[in-house]
């Protein structure tokens, strides 16, 4: 169950990774710009119409599709159960 969940996980992240390779910025939804969030004030900016964009920076897809990479590796070098 444990690999599996790492596994997933690795997977993932590194499909969130691949996606940013190709997006440039991402504006958020009306209603999930009003959301009194630190974590989301931090990361984003605000708009001139209200509405909270996020620019990742040029590092993060690596980072992603790296970290992801790894954590699979580690799930399929996990001990098998044994019976």
């Amino acid at each position: 169950m444990i690999r599996a969940a790492f596994l997933t996980m690795g997977l993932y992240l590194s499909l969130c990774g691949a996606g940013l390779f190709v997006v440039d910025e991402v504006t958020l939804t009306e209603k999930f710009s009003k959301t009194e969030s630190p974590v989301l004030t931090m990361v984003t900016t605000l708009s001139s119409s209200g509405m909270r964009i996020f620019n990742p920076p040029e590092w993060m897809c690596f980072t992603c599709v790296g970290v992801g990479g790894v954590t699979m590796l580690y799930a399929i070098a996990l001990p098998k159960k044994q019976l």
